[in-house]
């Protein structure tokens, strides 16, 4: 990290936020390190491959999200854009933690201990270049909406889409369903993708909600907390999607990412998610007022990417041999952090003030 990003994020989110960033990356980093070294490279890099769903998907679908904004020609375009574009500073970030993720595949995954040699290297070079194109594709995004009104950005941003959803519906494959030897369910995909979206229309809400006061912002949040409340739902629609057939068509052979979510610690993240993600904001925000609220709305959404971090961890680390003794607990939990310190880092330093220059 040079003192030119770090500069730029101290000016966008002040010193305190910036030194912080800057020490969480750095424990992530050595426990990372530490963690593989020392024999924990399943919980270290399997933590790793969470964080890295979750802020590498919230990154992609800011983009996403001002894409589809501006292709929709919404009023709030210039609300959505500072937060959802800054993302894209984690991109180059993003791309590096993917290929130590899948270089050291061995490592961690179970199915790739045993995978031959021309396996790992067809699913590096696959996901790289096509985490690779959607990268590129979101700048090119960005650098035709950023010129002038950015009127001319629609096909940049219809490409991107579609790549947005491609995209991660690979990383879904290659980094969950591929963890395990259950019977994959099919809605995992989109079941991602669309939660990422979620994530980041979270992330604008509460930055909306934690910034300046004007005369439109009232009106703005009564926007992102509807569509809030309807991303919710179709997030669950989705996760209900993942349990209906299993249940209804009474297909044992599919049950075991569901079985493996229930049992022991597991079923108390489980139901944690289930609160915070869909019974808590869909109930929460069912009136007017907290739509519109900074308070309410920033809790709304707070709750929405806790549960949805919570998520990609019961995605994850059930499908994996790992035992959660205290050092996995405390080098998981530092290695997260570190990625969490990254992620602002890289985003503070692009993140740009509404109404600033574009």
């Amino acid at each position: 990290m040079t003192a030119f990003p770090l500069r730029r994020c101290e000016a966008a989110l002040g010193p305190e936020v910036t030194r912080l960033g800057a020490a969480a990356t750095a424990i992530g980093f050595v426990a990372l390190v530490t963690g593989v070294a020392l024999g924990f490279a399943t919980v270290s890099l399997g933590t790793l491959a969470v964080s890295w769903l979750f802020f590498a998907g919230v990154a992609a679908a800011g983009v996403a999200f001002s894409a589809a904004v501006r292709c929709s020609h919404a009023r709030w375009v210039n609300v959505v854009s500072p937060v959802a574009e800054a993302g894209a500073a984690f991109f180059p970030f993003a791309l590096a933690l993917l290929a130590v993720l899948l270089v050291l595949a061995g490592l961690w995954m179970p199915t790739a201990a045993g995978a031959g040699w021309g396996a790992s290297a067809w699913r590096l070079l696959r996901d790289l270049l096509a985490s690779a194109l959607l990268f590129a594709s979101g700048r090119r995004y960005l650098r035709h909406a950023r010129t002038g009104d950015g009127s001319n950005s629609t096909p940049a941003a219809v490409v991107y889409l579609l790549l947005y959803a491609a995209v991660l519906s690979l990383w879904a494959v290659d980094l969950v369903m591929s963890l395990h030897d259950w019977a994959p369910s099919t809605v995992i995909p989109p079941y991602y993708f669309m939660g990422a979206f979620l994530a980041a229309i979270a992330l604008v809400a509460l930055a909306e909600s934690v910034g300046p006061e004007d005369a439109s912002t009232a009106t703005t949040r009564q926007d992102l907390g509807k569509l809030l409340f309807a991303m919710v739902i179709m997030w669950g629609y989705l996760l209900w999607s993942a349990y209906l057939p299993v249940w209804y068509g009474n297909m044992p052979d599919e049950t075991g990412q569901l079985l493996a979510r229930w049992e022991g610690g597991w079923k108390f993240v489980t139901l944690g998610m289930l609160a915070t993600v869909l019974v808590f904001p869909f109930f929460f925000l069912l009136p007017e007022r907290t739509k519109r609220g900074r308070k309410t709305l920033a809790a709304a959404a707070l709750s929405v990417l806790t549960g949805l971090f919570g998520e990609l961890f019961l995605l994850v680390l059930p499908s994996l041999p790992v035992h959660l003794d205290t050092p996995s607990i405390l080098l998981g939990a530092c290695v997260t952090i570190g990625v969490i310190g990254l992620f602002v880092l890289t985003a503070g330093s692009a993140f740009r003030p509404r109404g600033g220059a574009r």
